[in-house]
């Protein structure tokens, strides 16, 4: 299942910067999902298991999430980050002993001594790196590292969708059963007042996306691999200008929108660009124009969270 060549945009800028990132891109994330690092099911149910949990997250980046996860479990629970990228990686001094970090493909198979293993697959944020045509076998992939009846969690949100796929997807919900709403997400990301910048920055990711082949269909991806039990939640944003972390949000949400737009726009060029998109001096006239118009904006999106289980042994 190799995929030939990175399309992954998010690359740019120092290892410390990257860390930075992540790491406040997971605080958000995380506030905006209620602070459930996993769904509250599968949580207590990993809690009130005899056997302490054996967790696998991919993609892992900084490693921010499982620092958080080893918090609410026993110590003896066991920990596993997998990423091809490892530039982003803690050191191992500022990691508990139960967290281990790993360096491995997720288009190819998993070493053997992780095969059959864990209770968990977390993936997160995957949305820039998975090629259209590789969900199925991806989602088979992760499945081999879960032990009968273990769990993919699996959290995605985007900038752009076209509406063929928005009509591509409520069929594939109809057929698997999912909420309409977890494929949504990507369709209704705005900014409040609207922004030029933004609207520009969504035309030229819709139109790499497409040239690069960049899947935009993913979580129904586990009902069609083989999971069962599978479900999802739609989480808005908007909710936390509702609640006591209104007070920093919207600054927060426009600091991590200006990340996000210079390294997407960054790393498109890179990756060969669009038209309009092309050039060095095109990109940094979009990032200073999203610099300048992302101060104080509301950001308006959806982070959806699926689930789904291997099937248990028959």
């Amino acid at each position: 299942m190799s995929t030939n060549g990175s399309i992954y945009l998010l690359n740019d800028g120092s290892a410390e910067s990257e860390q930075g990132r992540l790491n406040r891109q997971h605080r958000l994330f995380d506030d905006i999902m209620q602070n459930d690092l996993l769904p509250p099911h599968i949580a207590s149910s990993l809690n009130a298991s005899s056997t302490p949990p054996k967790i696998v997250e991919i993609a892992t980046g900084s490693a921010i999430w499982l620092l958080d996860i080893a918090k609410t479990f026993s110590p003896d629970a066991e920990l596993v980050g997998i990423d091809f990228d490892t530039s982003k990686f803690p050191s191992a001094s500022d990691l508990p002993p139960n967290i281990t970090l790993r360096q491995s493909n997720m288009f190819e198979p998993f070493p053997n001594d992780l095969v059959g293993k864990f209770d968990v697959v977390n993936v997160r944020l995957i949305v820039f790196a998975l090629k259209d045509g590789y969900g199925i076998e991806l989602v088979r992939n992760l499945m081999t590292l879960l032990k009968p009846g273990g769990y993919i969690v699996w959290t995605e949100t985007g900038p752009v969708e076209s509406r063929e796929n928005l009509a591509h997807d409520a069929h594939n919900c109809q057929q698997s059963g999912l909420r309409w709403h977890a494929y949504t997400m990507q369709a209704l990301t705005s900014l409040e007042p609207p922004s030029q910048a933004w609207f520009k920055y969504q035309d030229v990711d819709f139109r790499f996306a497409k040239k690069v082949g960049r899947d935009t269909n993913m979580q129904y991806y586990l009902t069609q691999a083989g999971c069962v039990d599978c479900d999802d939640k739609a989480y808005p944003s908007s909710k936390q200008l509702f609640t006591d972390k209104k007070k920093d949000w919207t600054p927060r949400m426009n600091l991590q929108v200006r990340t996000l737009t210079a390294q997407a726009l960054t790393g498109i060029v890179k990756l060969g660009g669009v038209e309009g998109m092309a050039t060095e001096k095109e990109a940094a006239e979009l990032i200073a124009l999203c610099q300048d118009e992302f101060v104080d904006r509301k950001v308006h999106m959806v982070v959806t969270r699926a689930w789904g289980r291997k099937p248990e042994v028959s």
